[in-house]
């Protein structure tokens, strides 16, 4: 935590960002796997901000994890 506390603000948001897109784009094995990583990362973020949210925030961060999780899911099957 203290590293990426200590990183610049803008590669804390790029980063996740561009392995969304790489997640999405990629052929099949590479893509669930970069998606899997930014899953893991909100997973982590979730868990750490989990005492301090309201109730509506927690629904809507839950409801995107899911979501991206069923895109994982998709991506590794080869639905998506």
């Amino acid at each position: 935590m203290i590293r990426l506390t200590r990183a610049p603000k803008w590669l804390v948001a790029i980063v996740p960002a561009v392995m969304l897109l790489g997640g999405l784009l990629a052929p099949s094995p590479w893509g669930p796997l970069l998606l899997g990583l930014v899953a893991l990362f909100l997973v982590w973020l979730l868990t750490l901000a989990w005492p301090r949210l309201g109730p509506g925030a927690r629904v809507v961060r839950f409801a995107v994890l899911v979501l991206l999780v069923a895109v994982v899911v998709g991506r590794a099957a080869g639905v998506l």
